[in-house]
């Protein structure tokens, strides 16, 4: 199954504008590319324009003490840093490319003066920024009142749900996430998630391989949920 590709028609921003509008805007679109692992955003750093990820998937995240926190894995359609936009300052996040990432991009100067002359363009990036804020306080919520293995039972859960691919031994994962970036989202360390993923494995829940998980047993991993 190939990697979803978002065009500029099927853009949650942009799908309210006209034709000619989005005619418009295809002409002072640029597409970046990023390789995997490569930064597209330096947390602090200045904004230099709205990236919308086109293809990929993008990892937005903080650091602290010398530590990094997933925020949000970002996947087509959806923008990276936003909040610049339409405050000013530096980037809230660092971005990093999670696989190869392509990227619809426009200038600062260009988007927000495209921003301010589109009503409904505002609405959904405010929709989004909204979003987004109701994310970190789930996920907030998650790492003080969630054990890890229930957090790490609910991701793998979401995701066969929303990109699993069946195969004759159960839902399959692709591993586009390092132990580490793993972690990172889980708001814990390598080592704990490493021992995590080898009890589910012992538990015969699941079978990992170098690029994929392959979830053998979802009741028994919905338990690990419910549990919590």
């Amino acid at each position: 199954m190939s990697d979803p590709v978002c065009s500029v028609e099927a853009i949650p921003l942009f799908v309210e504008l006209s034709a000619p509008e989005r005619e418009r805007l295809g002409r002072v679109l640029a597409e970046r590319t990023f390789q995997r692992d490569r930064q597209i955003e330096q947390e602090g750093g200045s904004w230099d324009g709205l990236h919308i990820v086109k293809s990929g998937r993008v990892k937005l995240g903080k650091r602290s003490m010398g530590r990094e926190l997933t925020m949000a894995i970002v996947e087509p359609g959806e923008p990276l840093n936003i909040a610049p936009l339409f405050g000013g300052g530096a980037n809230v996040f660092g971005a990093h490319a999670l696989t190869r990432v392509s990227t619809y991009y426009l200038p600062a100067a260009v988007a927000r003066a495209f921003v301010s002359g589109h009503a409904a363009v505002q609405k959904a990036l405010l929709r989004t920024l909204n979003m987004r804020i109701r994310k970190l306080a789930s996920l907030a919520s998650e790492m003080s009142f969630t054990a890890v293995d229930a957090r790490l039972a609910a991701w793998l859960l979401a995701e066969a749900r929303d990109r699993g691919i069946r195969t004759e031994r159960g839902i399959a994962v692709k591993r586009e996430l390092s132990t580490r970036d793993l972690a990172s989202l889980m708001g814990t360390v390598r080592r704990v998630i490493s021992r995590e993923i080898a009890e589910l494995r012992c538990q015969g829940i699941v079978e990992v391989t170098r690029d994929r998980i392959v979830i053998l047993d979802r009741e028994r991993l919905r338990a690990r949920v419910r549990e919590h």
